[in-house]
């Protein structure tokens, strides 16, 4: 039995095709598949594309995919999950299909495929997504860059560069950022940033400055610890609200640390801090399966769970 698993972000797309231990037996990743931000006829495209590789790789006959499960940014409204639906009943039309945001796979990829706990996601931008028992769902953050998703990697990386040219009009202290960004782009000197920030479209290259302030935090520059800090408190402000929200106040349930930004370092010692805090009823894991795998599983789970 194969199920194929899809996680779509804001920048990147991941494609697995398993079998049904859970084995990973083909992988692929293509472009941002946010249907929000790319066109739609770019983004079937790059969902058939990933099919299309991960079954050769593995010589899968498509006839053969028992079912498909996409966690994906931006496929908040039902319409659009529905949209997703039908190019999967294009592209793979004995499968079954299960659509969902793409921070549910991310909460699956900790509790093996359970929808129960809340998962904290910080990658070029934020999401807290939280599910209670019951089925019910709690969110904060996931507006996108200019609404506000603090705590996220474009943030991070916009702070950085607030920091720096703060420092360069001396109205604020200065910091190893200066040095180690502008090395780091190989710019000369400060008056460069602004074609670089913005002569490029989208938010992934702000988003990648992020590391830079783990960096710099570890050799106890001042400015680097303020901005993680901030963005922590921001996680924990935003998870503390879901909990909130759902009544997890006095259960005890999963709380997942996702996204390539919490994965180690600082920022993720400071927001486990700050959750000890504000949720210290939670277990705070981190994933053991890639987010495409825990798609997957959610799409078998969905299918036994329609047949019982």
């Amino acid at each position: 039995m194969i199920t194929l698993g899809i996680d779509g972000g804001g920048t990147k797309t991941r494609c697995v095709a398993v079998d049904e231990e859970g084995e990973v037996l083909a992988s692929t990743t293509v472009g941002s598949t946010n249907i929000n931000a790319v066109d739609h006829l770019t983004v079937r495209e790059r969902l058939a594309e990933a099919i299309v590789t991960v079954l050769s790789q593995a010589s899968i006959d498509p006839d053969d995919v028992f079912a498909v499960g996409l966690g994906m940014s931006g496929v908040g409204r039902p319409a659009d999950a529905q949209l997703v639906r039908r190019w999967m009943g294009e592209i793979l039309p004995k499968a079954h299909t299960y659509v969902d945001n793409d921070a549910v796979a991310a909460l699956a990829s900790g509790t093996g495929g359970d929808l129960y706990g809340v998962v904290v996601i910080s990658g070029t931008g934020m999401i807290v997504l939280g599910i209670d028992r019951a089925g019910n769902r709690g969110r904060a953050g996931g507006w996108g860059a200019i609404l506000g998703d603090p705590g996220g990697g474009f943030s991070i990386g916009a702070a950085i560069l607030q920091s720096i040219t703060t420092a360069a009009d001396e109205s604020g202290p200065a910091t190893l950022l200066t040095e180690r960004v502008l090395a780091h782009l190989g710019l000369r000197d400060v008056q460069e940033l602004i074609r670089w920030t913005y002569g490029q479209s989208g938010w992934a290259h702000v988003a990648a400055l992020a590391p830079l302030a783990e960096a710099c935090a570890a050799e106890d520059d001042e400015v680097a610890f303020r901005i993680l800090a901030w963005a922590a408190d921001n996680l924990a402000q935003r998870t503390e609200a879901v909990v909130r929200r759902l009544g997890l106040e006095a259960e005890h349930f999963p709380l997942v640390l996702a996204g390539g930004n919490l994965r180690d370092g600082l920022l993720r010692r400071l927001v486990t801090m700050r959750l000890e805090e504000v949720a210290p009823q939670a277990e705070i894991v981190t994933p053991y399966l890639e987010a495409a795998v825990g798609a997957a599983l959610l799409a078998l789970k969905q299918v036994w769970k329609e047949r019982d």
